[in-house]
């Protein structure tokens, strides 16, 4: 009897882990027998044993439904874990190649600034070159062309 107790006790904190859980054979129960057992042998006695027999292997099936769905549940947290981290990674490395194709356009733009800023640096530095070249031609063409001439000291002054 004490087994029949048992039963119905885990029966009902068991019936959302059958109905959620995938379908499982389940022992089915034999019809309890109407007859009192006086002997230890005999038909009503085998009637019996047989019923107790089939409610100790269906409470066992229905232990281990239990505890697989327990599992189960706990194990889900750690699947959202995993699902989340697996979003997360994949996020980062969305981020990451951003962040590389990022860095490419910026490499490429200040190898361009560079190379304008070099481009610049040597018209203007050619631009200064060529003027200085142009005045120091000019002093040279101008000294040349300058002579200095003495002027003719009055003879008074010598004689």
């Amino acid at each position: 009897m004490k087994q029949i107790g048992l039963f119905l006790v885990f029966a009902t904190s068991l019936a959302f882990a059958q109905q959620s859980a995938a379908p499982v054979q389940i022992t089915p129960l034999p019809p309890k027998p109407a007859c009192t057992p006086i002997l230890r042998k005999g038909n009503c006695a085998e009637l019996w044993r047989n019923y107790n027999q089939a409610v100790a292997q269906r409470l066992g099936e229905q232990i281990k439904i239990y505890a697989d769905r327990q599992a189960q549940l706990a194990s889900a947290p750690l699947q959202q874990q995993v699902t989340d981290l697996t979003k997360l990674t994949a996020d980062e490395q969305t981020q990451i190649k951003n962040l590389q194709e990022q860095m490419q356009a910026d490499s490429a733009a200040a190898l361009q600034e560079k190379s304008a800023a070099h481009r610049d640096g040597l018209e203007y530095g050619s631009g200064i070159g060529t003027g200085i070249m142009l005045l120091i031609c000019g002093v040279i063409f101008g000294l040349r062309n300058f002579s200095v001439t003495k002027k003719p000291q009055s003879r008074a002054a010598s004689a």
